[in-house]
């Protein structure tokens, strides 16, 4: 069976694409990268939000909510918990409501005295 005027017309344009095809390379994977590697190149780049302060001792911290609850001063407070990316929350700021046992009350949060990273008293 000879080949057709059609086909063979097909099999030059195949010839041709083949011929001409410039292979674009490593830039055509560029979308695979798997969601895991992505989060480790994005968590590597990014600037941490909130930066950590320097670990303060249970007393340290107890001395510097009281100064605040005795002269009606806000505090900056900073938690120990981290989340999965190792970044820690948004500090709690306001004013020290009172103690009760081993927590403290700033604002409308109750906060275990372990839980704290550090506390700054803040300039009215």
């Amino acid at each position: 069976m000879g080949a057709t005027p059609m086909s063979k017309e097909f099999d030059q344009r195949v010839t041709d694409f083949f011929a001409h095809y410039q292979d674009r390379g490593m830039k055509k994977w560029a979308g695979f990268f798997l969601s895991d590697h992505t989060a480790m190149i994005n968590k590597e780049t990014r600037q941490k939000s909130v930066p950590d302060r320097a670990e303060m001792s249970r007393e340290e911290c107890g001395k510097v909510l009281g100064e605040a609850f005795g002269n009606q001063r806000s505090v900056a407070v900073q938690l120990k918990e981290v989340d999965e990316n190792g970044d820690r929350p948004e500090e709690i700021v306001d004013f020290v409501q009172g103690y009760a046992e081993d927590k403290v009350v700033i604002g409308e949060h109750v906060i275990a005295l372990d839980d704290l990273r550090c506390v700054l008293l803040l300039s009215d």
